[in-house]
């Protein structure tokens, strides 16, 4: 038998091993090929994907680019550099490699669907519908080109088109518990807040792991209206009883030295290390941490990076990625760097990983940012503050509270467009305004802001969100709901398709005053209206999501446009058009009586999170 026969014999059986998932003997083979011909370009793929299924994802990113190298056209190797570049959050990287494979077979299918998968991840949504639509007019029912062009569709804000087709993605395919967690997202964005409850239980129902629903479900209880403490509470315990993990060793950290006065090691747990509120909040904290006494490591599942990620790293002392590892993998890796206290981040929202502190991956676990409680029996405080958790509170929680001074924390706005005169001074008419997510304005919201619109002649509302109100589907859905309340299209204004977030703040140019939804406040969005001159009207609630406002009103002594009532929030509104000379001093005013509160003393604010921390750390080292 000849040598190449020989090496082709050898090649099957290590392909023989690697589909009958005896990965061990498929390696060994594979790298005997490889000894004998280094360049072996579908021995190097393989073994590439060898790597990708057990976790080695850069080690298969490299043996899988080599083997491009060494046979430029071998398409399958462009695709599973794809798969892999996906699988470790480098859209980028995945879109170049689908592409290529383009290049040399335009119409293979499967790299044209996952093109669109790719560039949704990378947040390049017309590309990715466009190729998505190509795909679809390959074969019209596949259901992956209808998921990636219904997430492209939501992303770019045609949520009626994206809903329709998620249905028709659903309807092929309603095992899917992956499809049905992105058509609620939709209805959720869309504000039809018990639909979307309902398709996340469906989601579960056919997939009791789709964590993503099940987060999901935690977002949107906290937009329905009328939630009693009690209900609140019971949908978080049965949360936390889902990850709590009996037997976890008390006696771990035995070890770790307790000085109460040394150097502390905090471990900051998000995907949100990004522009997104919560990295906006967090970043002044990080930036003004006093490194004598801190040791910055952030553990990060950003799927895309950007500017405010740049500062973030330059903040820090030591980065980790998560993305693609287990809970507990995570918390292994956390216990290995002998982090002393793990701050989890804005746990239900977006990719973030509350359930790694049910491994208890550090002595002392908080919970930051979050809008309720985690539920977890491993967490062992929440922050907050005494406005958002008054003493009376009848807010039920498993962590122990621990208020700051305050809060919420923001970067000064001195980057902010210049702030205008009144609108009103030019229209003739006051301009309410709410730039906050549809599925924040409830029935309960419109129907009072319906009566602030009775209440105040000739008065306006103008809606803004990213660029959902480009679609004019979305338009009349809420014309017909405010109409229902007796307010005529003529008092509604829309603006859309203005993401950039300059343009974005600059609207408020044509905003006499903001109305804060409610039950969910309200917070980055609450900030910037502030920030351009135009005061809040806020809903004082029960709990911690639906007092946002009202602390961030407290910090600057504005307690007054906090409402207890319905009567008061619209009696609140009302004064404010009362005195016109009184209302431009404040647009005025406002920005500086920001920069000059605690809101914006990222030293005064880093300096009170030490202080929680140390207190945190004195309380677990005297155990």
């Amino acid at each position: 038998m000849g040598n190449q026969a020989l090496k082709s014999n050898t090649f099957s059986k290590a392909e023989q091993f690697h589909r009958a998932g005896n990965l061990a003997e498929a390696e060994t083979v594979y790298r005997q090929v490889l000894k004998s011909d280094p360049e072996h370009s579908e021995a190097l793929r393989l073994l590439g994907l060898l790597a990708h299924q057990t976790g080695h994802g850069r080690q298969a990113a490299d043996l899988i680019a080599r083997a491009i190298k060494a046979q430029p056209e071998n398409i399958e190797a462009h695709f599973n550099l794809g798969i892999v570049h996906l699988d470790q959050g480098q859209a980028a990287k995945a879109v170049d490699a689908f592409k290529a494979a383009l290049e040399i077979e335009p119409k293979n299918f499967s790299c044209l669907v996952n093109l669109g998968n790719a560039l949704v991840a990378a947040e390049r949504f017309e590309e990715a519908a466009q190729h998505s639509e190509l795909a679809l007019k390959v074969e019209a029912n596949n259901v992956e080109a209808l998921s990636n062009l219904g997430q492209a569709f939501s992303k770019m804000g045609r949520l009626s088109e994206a809903m329709n087709v998620l249905r028709r993605a659903v309807l092929y395919r309603p095992n899917d518990g992956r499809l049905l967690n992105n058509l609620g997202i939709v209805e959720q964005a869309l504000g039809l807040l018990e639909y979307a409850n309902t398709t996340f239980e469906q989601a579960l129902k056919v997939d009791p792991n789709c964590k993503l629903a099940e987060r999901n479900i935690l977002i949107n209880t906290l937009n329905l209206p009328h939630q009693t403490s009690e209900n609140l509470f019971k949908v978080h315990q049965a949360y936390g009883e889902k990850y709590n993990r009996p037997g976890i060793d008390a006696d771990k950290f035995t070890s770790r030295d307790r000085d109460i006065n040394r150097k502390l090691r905090i471990g900051y747990l998000s995907s949100d290390f990004r522009a997104h509120p919560v990295g906006f909040n967090l970043l002044p904290l990080i930036e003004h941490h006093d490194r004598s006494e801190i040791e910055i490591y952030i553990y990060s599942e950003n799927e895309v990076s950007d500017f405010v990620t740049e500062q973030f790293e330059a903040a820090t002392d030591q980065w980790q990625g998560t993305t693609g590892k287990t809970d507990g993998q995570i918390a292994r890796q956390i216990e290995a760097d002998q982090i002393d206290i793990l701050v989890s981040l804005a746990g239900r929202f977006n990719l973030n990983r509350p359930t790694v502190t049910a491994h208890r991956a550090a002595p002392v676990q908080i919970s930051f940012h979050d809008c309720a409680t985690s539920g977890l029996a491993e967490m062992d405080y929440w922050l907050t503050d005494k406005a958002l958790h008054p003493a009376e509170t009848s807010e039920k929680f498993t962590e122990e509270l621990y208020r700051l001074p305050q809060f919420y924390q923001f970067a000064p706005p001195t980057d902010f467009p210049e702030i205008s005169a009144l609108p009103l001074e030019q229209n003739g008419f006051i301009t309410f305004g709410c730039f906050n997510k549809p599925e924040k304005i409830n029935d309960h919201v419109i129907a009072l802001w319906a009566d602030v619109l009775a209440s105040v002649a000739h008065s306006k509302l103008f809606f803004k969100y990213r660029d959902y109100f480009n679609d004019p589907a979305l338009i009349r859905h809420w014309q017909d709901k405010f109409a229902h309340f007796g307010i005529t299209e003529d008092r509604l204004l829309f603006a859309g398709n203005i993401d950039n977030r300059e343009a974005h703040l600059n609207l408020y140019q044509y905003v006499d005053i903001a109305l804060d939804p409610f039950p969910f406040n309200g917070a980055t969005t609450s900030f910037e209206a502030l920030a351009m001159g135009v005061p809040v009207i806020a809903l004082r609630g029960q709990h911690f999501v639906d007092r946002v406002a009202a602390s961030l009103l407290s910090a600057i002594g504005l307690d007054h446009l906090a409402a207890d009532s319905h009567k008061e929030y619209i009696e609140a509104a009302r004064q404010l058009t009362c005195n016109l000379s009184d209302l431009s001093d404040l647009r005025r005013t406002l920005r500086q009586r920001l920069i000059s509160s605690p809101l914006c003393d990222g030293e005064q604010y880093a300096k009170s999170v030490e202080i929680a921390y140390r207190e945190m750390w004195r309380r677990w080292s005297s155990k």
